[in-house]
């Protein structure tokens, strides 16, 4: 009598495979982004997320590799050039975290689908790719529902310190983002803070006339006008639990009050920090 392995042989569906993960996939970098504010176009996203799918599939196709594995080699291998190619990132620590962020969400998804395959009548182990992607846009949804209920309830003003390099000499001030604040330089379009000019002292003076430019701006109660501007080699932003550094920034100068009653020195753009919308 003689006994053997029995070949199990599994039936690919790619055209259903790669939706799946599609979807799936761009709703874990929808969810990433809205989590950290991360700037991206949607058309980055789902671009990334095609990518994603179709190096899911091609891992699955591979002789030898199966679910588990693909979905390990694309978690580990392809999951940060995917992310790297979804957002634009100022900071390696920026980077771990999303992709932290994004390995989570995925274990949340694909523990929902797994609860409710078990669990609902109907669907106990016999889900389908419809249900599977009806289930990941529930939760995705109450997902975004709860990030947003959370941020309207942070939309107090936050208190970041700035420190600003003024060739050499550095100097610490208390800022806050506005996300009002578009203001950009028109000649390579950087994002612009604001910092009360009576605030740098005699530091302005250190600042190269080469480095020094007029800003244009558009304000309520005043059409247009312009700003005094320079350009600093270095900013350092502080949340309370994340640092993040900036080389060659632009800052203008107002001769206004920013402060009012919180003694603020600087508004940054909103591009420097994670905003709480």
């Amino acid at each position: 009598m003689q006994t053997g392995a029995t070949a199990v042989h599994y039936i690919i569906y790619v055209d259903k495979v790669w939706l799946t993960d599609f979807v799936t996939g761009t709703y874990l970098l929808f969810l990433t982004g809205r989590t950290y504010g991360l700037q991206c176009r949607p058309l980055r996203i789902l671009l990334s997320a095609a990518a994603g799918a179709t190096v899911f599939v091609a891992l699955l196709l591979l002789p030898g590799v199966g679910m588990k594995t693909g979905i390990l080699l694309q978690a580990l291998c392809a999951g940060p050039l995917l992310l790297k190619a979804a957002f634009s990132f100022r900071t390696k620590e920026m980077v771990v975290k999303a992709y932290t962020c994004i390995n989570g969400y995925g274990l949340l998804l694909g523990g929902m689908v797994l609860c409710l395959s078990g669990y609902l009548p109907g669907m106990r182990g016999n889900l389908k790719t419809g249900q599977i992607l009806f289930i990941s846009t529930v939760t995705t949804g109450l997902i975004s529902g709860y990030l947003s209920v959370r941020k309207k309830g942070g939309r107090m003003r936050k208190a970041y310190t700035v420190k600003l390099d003024f060739y050499g000499e550095t100097l610490t001030f208390k800022g806050f983002a506005d996300s009002g604040n578009s203001l950009r330089e028109p000649y390579k379009k950087r994002p612009v803070s604001v910092l009360d000019l009576r605030s740098a002292g005699d530091l302005i003076g250190r600042v190269p006339a080469q480095k020094r430019f007029l800003i244009p701006f558009h304000s309520i109660g005043k059409r247009h006008g312009l700003l005094e501007a320079v350009e600093l080699p270095r900013m350092e932003v502080d949340d309370g639990e994340e640092k993040k550094v900036f080389d060659g920034v632009v800052i203008a100068l107002s001769g206004e009050v920013l402060t009012g009653k919180e003694d603020y020195q600087v508004i940054l753009h909103p591009e420097f920090v994670r905003l709480e919308e």
